[in-house]
């Protein structure tokens, strides 16, 4: 398997899959994984654990779309950290909401402390370039915590509507 850092790609769209996973592996930079779904994706996880699943898996991030068939990206999303929690020598993976979706309560969810918090939001479609920065940010920066605080001082300021 590859060194470059591996990225799970959970799109339940075939073609969509395939494009994404494409655009990332076309960088050199990465190592694109595709699940069609949120069980899917959890097998891919199981398959890249490390130290008997007590360590950080070897999946740098996540590009999660958040209306699937199976298991929806909230779902998904409070059972992978939940099982994250239960070793105390895991990293939480970061995680990037990719929705056609440009809806606001699901940008709360994602966003949420109680599901782990996102770290970026995307909504389809995008520029290649606004994913792949988003990712350089994420996996090559690791910049998952500033990024997901950007988000939610983002959530703050819409739901406070404007100053006066």
């Amino acid at each position: 398997m590859s060194s470059k850092p591996r990225i799970l790609v959970v799109e339940d769209e075939p073609e969509q899959s395939a494009l994404v996973v494409d655009i990332i592996n076309e960088t050199g930079l990465y190592h694109a994984l595709p699940a069609l779904d949120g069980e899917q994706a959890f097998e891919v996880l199981r398959a890249h654990q490390r130290g008997f699943n007590f360590l950080s898996n070897r999946i740098a991030c996540i590009l999660l779309d958040w209306q699937m068939p199976r298991m929806n990206g909230e779902a998904f999303l409070k059972r992978l950290r939940r099982e994250e929690g239960l070793s105390p020598f895991k990293r939480h993976i970061p995680v990037i909401i990719f929705t056609a979706y440009n809806d606001k309560e699901r940008q709360r969810l994602a966003i949420d402390p109680t599901l782990g918090m996102a770290s970026g939001y995307i909504l389809k479609p995008f520029e290649d370039s606004e994913l792949l920065g988003l990712l350089e940010r994420v996996v090559i920066h690791k910049e998952a915590e500033v990024l997901r605080e950007i988000l939610i001082e983002r959530d703050q300021r819409w739901t406070q509507g404007p100053r006066k």
